[in-house]
């Protein structure tokens, strides 16, 4: 095993990371420090071997585009959920799941929960992909990010907690069907533009709660890991407590 395959699969193991474990995966990759342009590849070919065929990997493919924007399953919108590893990711993605907001691409043994019981105007709470990873034990891992870059699971909790900052609203997105144009209604959740949040204050106090956090120290910044079973359970408790919770303090 050369070197750099080595540290990556310790990395893995640090963050209690299994074979034939279910993944979703957000990821930074400069966090690691590693000067190479085919460094994704490698990093994702690692992953791959690491979890196994019995394992599953699922990572973000989200559009949150205007109404003009057009959904095509085959096409990956490049925004902030893009990542190098997601880019990678999604040349060799065997599934997709056809939500218009937030979608999700998968390969592995459960592969196929993306495509079960989908209704495209679902991004967040019940039968969101969410809450079908949460009900297949995914592990929730954050290679090299934190919560404030990637904790999009706080935003489906703050949908199931209903938090009084959020306003129900009807966004008409458009969706490629064959080879013509449709126009689908989806329920969604604004939030007040102006407000800030602090998903990593929220993150702490996960683990001050109960959850189990794995942190691991890269060179610039850390990876963690938690099962979203954790993260739903923890995060329903705070913000039963503080329906405001995500949002950062001012003075």
């Amino acid at each position: 095993m050369d070197t750099l395959k080595k540290n990556i699969v310790n990395h893995f193991k640090k963050l209690k990371i299994k074979k034939n474990d279910n993944i979703l995966v957000y990821s930074k990759l400069s966090s690691f420090g590693i000067i190479d342009r085919h460094f994704s590849k490698k990093f994702l070919d690692i992953l791959i071997e690491y979890i196994g065929p019995n394992g599953t990997i699922i990572m973000p493919s989200y559009t949150f585009e205007n109404k003009d924007y057009i959904f095509n399953i085959k096409t990956l919108k490049h925004n902030y959920s893009s990542s190098l590893l997601v880019k990678e990711f999604f040349k060799i993605k065997k599934i997709r799941s056809k939500r218009l907001i937030h979608s999700h691409i998968a390969l592995g043994l459960k592969a196929g929960i993306l495509k079960k019981n989908i209704d495209p105007t679902i991004s967040l709470g019940r039968n969101s992909d969410f809450d079908i990873m949460t009900k297949n034990n995914f592990k929730c891992i954050f290679f090299g990010c934190n919560a404030d870059e990637a904790g999009t699971f706080f935003i489906h909790l703050e949908y199931l907690n209903k938090v009084p900052y959020r306003k129900d609203i009807i966004l008409k997105k458009k969706i490629l069907h064959g080879k013509k144009n449709k126009i689908i209604k989806v329920n969604y959740s604004s939030r007040p533009k102006k407000m800030v949040f602090d998903f990593n204050s929220a993150f702490q106090k996960l683990k001050r709660l109960g959850a189990k956090i794995n942190k691991v120290e890269l060179k610039y910044g850390f990876s963690y890991s938690l099962s979203l079973k954790d993260f739903l359970k923890y995060g329903n408790i705070m913000l039963k407590k503080n329906k405001n919770a995500l949002v950062k303090k001012t003075n």
